[in-house]
């Protein structure tokens, strides 16, 4: 009786683990850009919060800008806060000033009015849409 395994047997070994480890790998980059996504979820909703907090305490007036893969705070043409929008994710806002954040930690429209209603917009993920509303002072909730 021989001892050890034949070439053929270590290619068929190796083949398998190529398969397993090929699986593994998709299924992982998988996770980690829903979780990214998730996140990105998770930021939006305070995003707006934390510019009509920053216009309060910088007193100065600040806008909303979305690039079409990023959503911006700007004060004049300094970025100050920014947000990146994960592939595969798409959102309902025109492209450039959305909103205006004032000194006192209030939200306008893109042309400085106040708001009459709240803000709101939708981000697709997939089959998945969200509508965020964002109130008068910036705090933004999402609904189904």
């Amino acid at each position: 009786m021989r001892k050890g395994m034949t070439l053929i047997e270590l290619l068929v070994v190796i083949g398998v683990l190529m398969v397993i480890l090929a699986i593994a790998a998709f299924n992982g980059q998988r996770t980690l850009k829903g979780q990214e996504q998730a996140a990105f979820l998770r930021s939006l909703q305070s995003f707006f919060w934390q510019g009509a907090t920053e216009a309060a305490s910088r007193g100065a007036l600040l806008d909303v800008v979305f690039t079409g893969n990023r959503l911006e705070i700007r004060n004049g043409t300094q970025v100050l806060r920014t947000l990146e929008v994960p592939q595969g994710v798409s959102l309902t806002l025109p492209r450039g000033v959305v909103a205006r954040l004032t000194p006192p930690g209030k939200v306008e429209d893109a042309s400085g009015n106040s708001l009459t209603r709240p803000l709101s917009f939708r981000v697709s993920l997939g089959s998945k849409t969200y509508t965020y509303v964002v109130s008068l002072i910036g705090e933004a909730k999402v609904e189904p």
